[in-house]
């Protein structure tokens, strides 16, 4: 019996010995087989036979590793170095699991205590470097970095993440230095080219950011971030188009990409697709509706197609989002400028100013709307300021010169819109303001070729054929205007001030039928259209419908109450028909619409004359003739209520200065014809009235077949 128990007492102690190492066996090759529960209950009971041994803790840790949970990884590397502080890759190993964690500092402490084991690792070189960038100590990632090219330097992927270390120093010149032997080190690795991309965007070399992303999508023709990030590439060579068609191609692969549709709207709106473009910041804000951004950019685009009202909601919800947002205030401020709510857009720039003083953007805006509140004082000082500060904006030269135009100081005037042409060359705007400026000086030639170098640099601008045409109609150029006009239809079937101008062009060269159904096509596409009864009325009036053209210079009146030609419209009738103080009421409403329009002083100054209050017609023609000396209407009609006063040396002094001031005006060969009949010297008058009809006054016709067919 004795036997028997010693032989029943030493089995179990054999059985236990045995079991401890048969567990770690299955447990290793459970884990070999990346059945890592499995591998898990086998350390553990290896452990709970002997928790002294430090093997199965550290083979238990690495299979905790493998299913993520690394706080029990950590938990038996830490078992481990308790029991065998110098156990080969313990510290190493925990250094990972930290890392996992997020817990870089233990990470850099683990891989500190590995390198002094194994200080000829590269690899714990890379993995305390990576540590290190990711706790942002960039500069000590580099080291580590080098210290790794040391003892690996054929291992391309330490010159690809020392770049990335780099970047973040912002040494993108010495990150690319890196990519490139990395590169060469690993041809085929999509990223490198990627990475080297980026950093030659980031020293503003998109040509070579544009090559590598085009390698990049080489190697790896499913990379959406390189798309997109071409995209922004080409963005910043202007090259719109195509970063629309990357931003466009990145959204079909990767429709999530962080600010995608952001970037997408910019581009479109930087090539001037300003619908389309807000179309994408609609989508923008629906992905990230509190940004604030995203409404001041969708506010710009806004301005840019007239929509004044929407932009200034905009504006407004970026400040609500953003309280003293300089950028959204500064738009802010201009939208109102449009909407006419000028002392709002003068509050806005303020505030703008309040913080950055010199702001010279917000202080031109500040003047535009002093201007328009005619502070013209505070607006030329303004102005002033903003030119003085050497700007390179041209609209700060156009704006003082429309408010030096309204000071009647046109010398200086001209000099502005001629120095706007000289800094914008290519823009539309400098040609605009300059033309509308010579034709407020009968400076049609001028103004028809500032039209014409308009349309060259925006051919498909509706509003350039607009305003060429009817400056070749007031240069009495009505079939070049004709032409124009179709071109700017065929641009815009739906203009109606295409078909008005059309009509005018048609009504002087007497096609009064055609001229009428342009102006009734004008009122079909818009109803509320003042210009298109306003002149509809004025060509009734040419074929002697004087009932109708009234009835129709009363519905545009109605319409728009501040159109200045409807007014000269009805005075002119009223004139004709003899309704002198209904004439020079019209003519008073005409100038409270504009007052700048000269044509409307010349002519109230002749009916002002027929009634005999010479002190005011005096005062009107001294005007006329200030606002521009050059123009011959001025002379004109002082020369026509000379001859109603019988002052013929007077007269023949101003119509002989009106022709020599214009040679083609048909109106002063007509008046120095009526002055020669009422001189009773009807022979010298025919030429004149010859003259007057070959430039187109119909009333001459008359006059010559009383007076010149014996």
């Amino acid at each position: 019996m004795k036997k028997l128990f010693f032989i029943f007492f030493l089995i179990p102690c054999f059985a236990c010995a045995q079991t401890e190492t048969a567990y770690i066996q299955n447990g290793n090759q459970a884990a070999g087989s990346k059945d890592y529960e499995t591998a898990i209950t086998a350390f553990t009971k290896a452990i709970d036979i002997n928790p002294k041994d430090a093997n199965p803790y550290f083979y238990r840790a690495n299979a905790y590793s493998n299913t993520h949970n690394y706080e029990q990884a950590i938990a038996d590397f830490t078992q481990v170095l308790s029991i065998n502080p110098s156990y080969p890759n313990a510290s190493y190993y925990r250094a990972n699991a930290y890392a996992n964690l997020k817990d870089y500092n233990n990470a850099i402490t683990d891989f500190n205590s590995a390198l002094a084991l194994q200080p000829n690792n590269a690899e714990l070189y890379h993995y305390r470097a990576n540590a290190k960038s990711n706790s942002g100590d960039y500069a000590g990632a580099v080291d580590d970095f080098t210290h790794a090219i040391e003892l690996k330097p054929s291992d391309g992927d330490l010159y690809k993440y020392r770049g990335l270390a780099k970047v973040n120093l912002n040494d993108n010149k010495g990150a690319i230095a890196d990519y490139d032997v990395a590169a060469r080190l690993k041809p085929n690795d999509a990223d490198i080219l990627f990475y080297r991309a980026n950093s030659k965007g980031n020293i503003a070399d998109y040509s070579g950011a544009i090559i590598d992303y085009n390698a990049t999508l080489r190697l790896n023709p499913n990379y959406p971030k390189a798309i997109f990030y071409r995209g922004n590439a080409k963005v910043n060579l202007k090259d719109f188009k195509g970063a629309i068609a990357d931003y466009t191609l990145a959204a079909g692969s990767s429709p999530n990409t962080p600010n995608l549709y952001f970037y997408t709207a910019n581009a479109l709106g930087n090539a001037n697709k300003y619908t389309e473009a807000i179309d994408y910041y609609n989508k923008a804000i629906e992905a990230d509706p509190d940004n604030a951004e995203i409404y001041l950019y969708r506010g710009k685009a806004e301005l840019n197609i007239d929509s004044s009202k929407d932009a200034v909601n905009d504006f407004d919800h970026a400040i609500k989002i953003k309280p003293g947002y300089t950028e959204a205030l500064l738009n802010r401020g201009d939208a109102r400028v449009n909407i006419r709510n000028f002392n709002g857009s003068i509050d806005d720039e303020n505030a703008v100013l309040e913080t950055d003083p010199n702001n010279l953007r917000a202080i031109f805006i500040r003047g535009k709307a002093e201007a328009e509140l005619k502070d013209t004082a505070s607006a030329m000082a303004d102005f002033n300021f903003v030119i003085d500060k050497h700007t390179t904006n041209e609209y700060a030269y156009l704006s003082r010169g429309m408010l030096r135009s309204k000071e009647n100081d046109n010398a200086d005037a001209a000099l502005d819109f001629d120095k706007a042409v000289e800094m914008a060359p290519q823009n539309k705007d400098v040609y605009l303001n300059r033309g509308n400026f010579r034709v407020k000086l009968g400076n049609y030639d001028g103004a028809i070729a500032d039209f014409k170098k308009m349309l060259l640099v925006a051919p498909e601008s509706v509003a350039g054929h607009l305003k060429l045409g009817n400056a070749m109609i007031l240069a009495g150029q009505n079939v070049n205007a004709i032409g124009v006009f179709n071109a700017g239809i065929a641009l815009n079937t739906k203009s109606a001030g295409m078909y008005v101008g059309r009509g005018i062009a048609k009504s002087n060269l007497d096609s009064y039928p055609d001229a009428i159904a342009d102006y009734n096509r004008a009122i079909k596409l818009d109803s509320a259209s003042s210009d298109a009864y306003a002149n509809r009325g004025n060509t009734k009036a040419m074929m002697r419908d004087y009932s109708g053209a009234l009835k129709d210079l009363d519905m545009a009146i109605k319409i728009n109450h501040d159109n200045d030609n409807t007014f000269f419209y009805r005075a002119n009738i009223r004139v004709k028909l003899k309704n002198y103080s209904g004439a020079l009421d019209d003519y008073n409403s005409a100038l409270y619409a504009n007052l700048d329009d000269i044509k409307v002083y010349a002519y109230r100054g002749y009916v002002e004359g027929v009634m005999r209050d010479t002190a005011s017609m005096n005062a009107d023609f001294r005007y006329s003739a200030k606002i521009n000396p050059k123009s011959e209407l001025t002379y004109v009609k002082r020369g026509a209520v000379k001859t109603y006063f019988a002052d013929f040396s007077g007269a023949m002094y101003d119509l002989n200065l009106a022709i020599s001031l214009n040679p083609k005006s048909a109106e002063a060969y007509l008046a120095r014809g009526k002055l020669k009949i009422a001189m009773g010297d009807g022979d010298t008058a025919c030429p004149d009235l010859n003259r007057a009809f070959a430039l187109g006054s119909k009333e001459a016709s008359d006059l010559i077949k009383a007076n010149c067919m014996n």
